[in-house]
């Protein structure tokens, strides 16, 4: 008897083999899910912004979407955003409206926003009429500098 329980004992014992197993394990299944996670954020995000209306007779990419006001243009936040740029640190964001700020001199009306994601937009311009920031996107010589978006999008705040 006292031999079994020797064995038993034995055999119960914790070893690095196991923690290492245990630890890969939690590993795999925390990647996966967070991986996961990231691409359902993703393509919803993308389905969001492939969404187009038709304002004044043309295809409008307009995503309606909360966002707030983080700086420029005097505290003042458009119904109807022009959006040249996102990016994921406010600091770039910045950096491209002030460059906007530089090409456009005084008559500028360029400012960053951020929505519930932490995503910041650079808006070139903001309208209290859907129709003006469609005639406004519409014509690529409003713009005095080179966005690196290939379509600027309006945003909508609800």
């Amino acid at each position: 008897m006292l031999v079994v329980m020797a064995l038993v004992a034995a055999s119960c014992k914790t070893t690095e083999e196991n923690y290492r197993s245990a630890y890969e394990i939690a590993a795999e299944r925390k990647m996966g899910s967070s991986s996961n996670r990231d691409l359902r954020g993703f393509i919803e995000r993308e389905k969001r912004l492939s969404e187009t209306r038709v304002i004044a007779g043309d295809s409008v990419r307009v995503v309606t979407e909360r966002v707030s006001l983080v700086d420029g243009n005097n505290g003042t936040l458009h119904k109807y955003c022009v959006v040249v740029g996102d990016f994921k640190q406010v600091f770039n964001a910045r950096s491209f409206r002030n460059r906007i700020n530089e090409a456009e001199g005084d008559s500028t009306q360029s400012y960053v926003v951020m929505n519930p994601e932490k995503i910041y937009y650079v808006v070139y311009k903001g309208f209290a009429v859907k129709e003006d920031a469609a005639m406004f996107l519409r014509n690529k010589d409003n713009f005095k500098i080179l966005v690196p978006k290939k379509d600027p999008w309006i945003v909508e705040v609800p």
